[in-house]
């Protein structure tokens, strides 16, 4: 137990020196020894953990987006399912999604990753696996619930999940010109908000309609 532990912690060091390094150098100019040194470990030892320089900056990479996925995920768990106050919290939930992108971190590690998938596709899919499948499965399972309960008509929640967040995200790319431009939060909100109304349009189960006044004789 002893021996496994220390093996993570040696990879989590790595994973935490590379971080930086990569974000400051970008993949060319950083190198596994300036990484190396950084964890305090030897060379073979970040070789012997993640097999090279590009399988090391793919998880680097898919790491720091776990990490700022963390509040995605918290923000998820928040989704009230009840009946009074469903859809409600799914405006807000759908804005706080957004602004958990928003972030400065956020941001620039989307830029790296667009920029480095051009050179190794893989990049994408290892983030998309690690990193982007928790939230949608997240997502996922809270519209299922909704759908059970009658709330929602969601036939498959999984491409519902996907919907939601092509929706609420929809207008954002436009309105921050890729995230290279401030935008106020009042805008971004009326955005998210068009775009979960859009999602209920679709998916929303129409409310009951009073019966039919009896004929008279």
């Amino acid at each position: 137990m002893a021996g496994r532990q220390r093996g993570v912690d040696k990879r989590r060091a790595i994973l935490n020196a590379a971080a930086p390094i990569f974000g400051t150098l970008g993949y060319e100019r950083a190198s596994v020894d300036a990484i190396a040194a950084a964890a305090g470990v030897s060379k073979p030892t970040v070789y012997s953990y993640f097999g090279g320089k590009e399988q090391l900056f793919r998880e680097s990479v898919a790491d720091s987006a776990v990490e700022q996925n963390g509040e995605a995920l918290r923000v998820l768990q928040t989704l009230d399912v009840s009946p009074a106050g469903w859809q409600a919290s799914l405006y807000e939930v759908g804005v706080q999604l957004v602004e958990c992108q928003r972030s400065t971190c956020s941001m620039f590690l989307a830029r790296m990753i667009a920029a480095e998938s051009a050179r190794d596709p893989e990049i994408s899919r290892t983030v998309r696996e690690k990193a982007g499948d928790p939230i949608l499965d997240a997502l996922t399972g809270r519209l299922a619930m909704l759908g059970n309960a009658g709330l929602l008509h969601v036939a498959d929640p999984a491409l519902a999940a996907r919907q939601f967040f092509a929706l609420i995200n929809a207008q954002i790319p436009e309105l921050t010109e890729n995230g290279t431009r401030p935008v106020a939060d009042k805008i971004v909100r009326r955005a998210v908000q068009a775009g979960v109304r859009t999602f209920l349009l679709a998916h929303g189960v129409p409310a009951p309609q009073p019966p039919a006044p009896a004929p008279t004789s």
